[in-house]
């Protein structure tokens, strides 16, 4: 019986053995090599090539050095990645566009009666219709490398009373101060290549102030990330919204119906 245990003992070594001279050997066989890059950082290049590493390899890196352990094939392999990722960074022209329009529409009836003196009486119905329409367009452009980050943004501001009160020890006083109050247009774009597509990280915003509400201001943001082809325009969003109103009177009867709608657009081109 401690025969058959030591027997059982010793090939188990000799399975353990065996399994750590294929790792030992294995490990042997990978190349460890550092490969510098010309056009791009290590972070850039890394989440690409990651993918194609091969089990069991290592891929690190620093500023413009690349660090890879891995069998020669693979290595192979990711450096011929590499060739087609290591390139002068592009130059990138992005358009955002902020489109609104909004339509309104008025109808009014209106009836009037007329007596005579010998009894006669006589009817007239006067029906107005009007319509309108605004448009409203804003374009912003902006220049970028490929990767990197831009912000752009423009708008308006206006003065705005406002009034505290701040408890004293002999009671409230009422303080009135002016403050500067702003709304702005813009956005904040990440653009990455992938091919003849882009892909964007982008922040669209727009405000405006609110006509006739004093400190009010009407506020639109998107956040998405977006896959499109160069040169084409890419719609990012948009709302839409429509109210109606209507009054009565005996010989009289008014509507009023408006409706909006916003889209965002964005365009990539190279700059060459």
């Amino acid at each position: 019986m401690r025969t058959r245990k030591e027997s059982n003992y010793s090939r188990m070594r000799r399975l353990g053995y065996l399994l750590a001279f294929v790792a030992c050997a294995a490990l042997a066989q990978d190349t460890l090599e550092v490969i510098p890059l010309r056009h791009r950082t290590a972070d850039q290049v890394i989440p690409v090539l990651q993918p194609l590493l091969a089990p069991g390899g290592a891929l690190t890196g620093q500023h413009n050095q690349l660090i890879v352990r891995t069998s020669a094939a693979n290595l192979a392999q990711i450096r011929t990645a590499l060739d087609a990722i290591d390139r002068p960074l592009r130059r990138l022209s992005i358009l955002v566009r902020f489109d609104s329009a909004q339509d309104g529409a008025r109808r009014e009836v209106q009836g009037a009666v007329r007596i005579a003196s010998e009894g006669n009486s006589s009817a007239a119905i006067r029906i107005d219709n009007a319509n309108s329409r605004q448009d409203e367009r804003v374009d912003q452009r902006i220049q970028v490398l490929e990767g990197g980050r831009a912000t752009i943004a423009a708008g308006q501001s206006r003065p705005q009373r406002v009034r505290q009160v701040i408890q004293t020890p002999s009671g409230p006083v009422v303080r009135e101060t002016t403050e500067i109050q702003g709304a702005a247009t813009g956005f904040e774009v990440v653009p990455r290549l992938a091919g003849g597509d882009v892909i964007l990280e982008i922040a669209p915003q727009r405000e405006n102030f609110v006509p006739g509400r004093s400190g009010a201001i009407q506020a639109e943001r998107i956040e998405s990330t977006v896959r499109g082809r160069l040169g084409e325009w890419i719609e990012l969003g948009g709302a839409s919204s429509s109210s109606s109103r209507a009054e009565s009177a005996p010989l009289s009867a008014r509507e009023r119906t408006t409706s909006g709608e916003r889209r965002v657009w964005v365009k990539v081109e190279e700059v060459r």
